[in-house]
């Protein structure tokens, strides 16, 4: 069986809008959230930290000709322009090719929700304007990708909260393997929004000043935004056009807690038949695992249950080290694994392990080596990365190097 080679990558983050400030941010342990302005004087707010993709450097990236499209479909295009850029593929081609659009995301395009409550509550009761409805739905985040790249292979939305860019991603490689297409622009994506942001202000899941993951002192998350894309095909297929190879997806496990919509499950259930499947399907074992890409969110519950699942799937050894993303990014959501996947594959290509950082007193309950805020240079070919969502989803990815 073909793998799924991994040929091209689009980022969209907080830390960087394409993959060389991405990484500058990620392997110097740059913190980028900060107080959001809006929220400063809210007393409805207690929490006013967040990650978000600055307006001014949004702005000059976005095309006038993508305006007509909502905020999540604007970074999903950029993304998916940048990927495919990245694994040199000329746009023309797509037209003779079955291209398949797996994108997962939690809160879809929830600013034209906003808008269109701001506009229903505002005095008068204004007209709602047509291009805002025209944004409105989810779905129109993978049609929109599809008008502008005119391809009309399979399309997909994942709706399956944070574990969403893994199983996006996941789905993509069985279309490949099932021969239902040719190239698969998977990925995830989420913007910022006022729904998100108070949501969980009421689940007290919100650090108060920043994210501490596998730290004792840890107090909880911080909201994040984002979009990450790459293009998967078949191994053969890319070694055949003289692809650039940045990695190949081995391994996919997608299973659930059924145990708390909000909660994990206390023994970690899902995530660990999730890990297993993955190992299993990629061939290896734990052994052959180098780096772990951790959930890591910061909040007291999910790190120290996650710590457990490491220890019992790497009961035959020690546990690699591992670190997590959102202690620089904060939390992107439906779009974190597949951000986390192109950090990933970014450490395999510089043998260098990004670190966690605000990491001060070690937690007897998430006894692992986390990276701990200096970056570390290593030998990596083969992570596997975790995403965990709310519903019990869990998820697993295995990949290694090209």
């Amino acid at each position: 069986m073909n793998g799924a080679a991994i040929t091209g990558m689009g980022v969209i983050s907080s830390a960087g809008t394409n993959l060389e400030d991405f990484w500058k941010t990620l392997v110097s342990g740059i913190i980028t959230y900060k107080e959001i302005e809006e929220y400063k004087k809210d007393k409805n707010y207690r929490i006013k930290i967040g990650a978000r993709v600055e307006d001014d450097t949004w702005q000059t990236i976005v095309p006038d000709e993508y305006n007509i499209y909502g905020r999540a479909s604007q970074y999903c295009i950029s993304a998916s322009l940048s990927a495919i850029e990245n694994a040199n593929i000329d746009i023309k081609e797509l037209l003779n090719l079955r291209v398949a659009v797996v994108i997962s995301t939690t809160m879809g395009e929830i600013q034209v929700e906003e808008q269109l409550s701001v506009i229903k509550q505002s005095e008068g009761r204004g007209k709602i304007p047509k291009e805002l409805i025209d944004q409105y739905r989810t779905d129109n985040i993978v049609s929109a990708l599809s008008n502008v790249l005119n391809i009309s292979g399979p399309i997909y939305m994942v709706p399956a909260a944070c574990a969403g860019g893994n199983y996006a991603v996941g789905l993509g490689k069985r279309l490949l393997e099932w021969d239902e297409a040719d190239i698969v622009i998977a990925g995830g994506v989420d913007v910022f929004s006022r729904v998100a942001f108070t949501g969980f202000q009421r689940l007290l899941s919100l650090a108060p000043d920043i994210c501490r993951p596998f730290d004792k002192g840890r107090m909880g998350l911080v909201l994040g935004e984002g979009c990450g894309i790459v293009i998967m095909e078949r191994r053969n297929s890319a070694k055949a056009r003289k692809a650039r190879i940045w990695g190949e997806l081995i391994g996919v496990g997608l299973t659930s807690d059924r145990f708390h919509m909000t909660a994990p499950h206390p023994q970690g259930d899902g995530a660990i038949r999730a890990m297993d499947q993955a190992i299993r399907e990629a061939g290896i074992s734990p052994a052959d695992i180098d780096y772990i890409s951790a959930h890591g969110t910061g909040t007291t519950a999910n790190d120290k249950v996650e710590a457990k699942v490491l220890k019992e799937v790497f009961r035959i050894g020690r546990v690699p080290p591992l670190s997590s993303i959102k202690s620089m990014i904060g939390h992107p959501m439906g779009a974190a694994g597949a951000i986390e996947l192109i950090a990933s594959l970014l450490m395999i290509e510089k043998n260098t392990m990004i670190p966690t950082v605000n990491y001060s007193t070690p937690d007897p309950e998430c006894d692992v080596d986390c990276v701990p805020n200096i970056s570390r240079k290593a030998d990596i070919n083969c992570i596997i990365s975790n995403s965990f969502g709310f519903g019990g989803q869990s998820s697993s990815i295995v990949v290694k190097g090209g």
